[in-house]
Parts: structure tokens; sequence; C-alpha cells
């Protein structure tokens, strides 16, 4: 037999390939699904809600301190109040399409003017 081809050169690759397959068939780590979470007595639901309303109080939370900060530190405000419609996306086309339409106007008036 040659130096290389001995019986521990050979356990050694043979863990090294092993070790390589083991890792090309292993899953990855990310999320692939989610348990979907149904209550399925009162209590259950009623824990659901529960947990629901503590998310959105930290979230009410969270939102609050930073426009506290932002008060103090003379900086726009992130999360403006919402009152009022929302525009919609027939509306905002309009709204776009008008803005365009003076933008070219003032290209064409402007265009002509040199002539």
């Amino acid at each position: 037999m040659s130096k290389f081809f001995n019986k521990q050169n050979f356990n050694a690759a043979k863990e090294f390939v092993s070790a390589v397959k083991n890792k090309l068939n292993k899953k990855d780590s990310t999320i692939s699904s989610v348990k979907t979470n149904v209550p399925k007595t009162k209590l259950d639901k009623t824990n659901s809600n529960l947990n629901i309303a503590k998310q959105k109080a930290k979230a009410s939370e969270a939102k609050l301190k930073q426009t506290v900060f932002e008060i103090k530190n003379n900086k726009d405000i992130t999360f403006k109040s919402k009152k009022g419609k929302s525009e919609s996306n027939t509306e905002s086309y309009k709204r776009i399409q008008k803005d365009n339409s003076k933008v070219f106007k003032k290209m064409f008036d402007k265009a002509g003017s040199n002539k």
C-alpha cells in the first residue's frame, strides 16, 4: 500500500464525506411553516385576544415614545395622525395625472417660448 492510502486516512476521508452529506441533506434553519393557532375553547379564545391586546399596547407605547422623542428634539413626526378618509387608488392616479399634465404643460410652454 502507498503511504497516502492507509486505514487512518481512509477513515478520515469517510468521516469528511459523511459530514458533507449530512450538511447537504440537512434542511436550512429557516422557518418553512408555522402552525396555525385556532382556539378550541372559550378560554383559548380569550387568551388569544389578551395576547393580541398586549401586543397592540406594546406597539402603541413604542409609537408614543417615538413621538415624544421627536417632539423633544424638534424632528419631523414619524407617526402622523390619520384623520379622515384615506386616498383611494383612483384618486391617487388622478392626482398624479394632474401633476404630470402640469409639468408637461410647463415643459411645452418653455420649449415653445424659446423659439
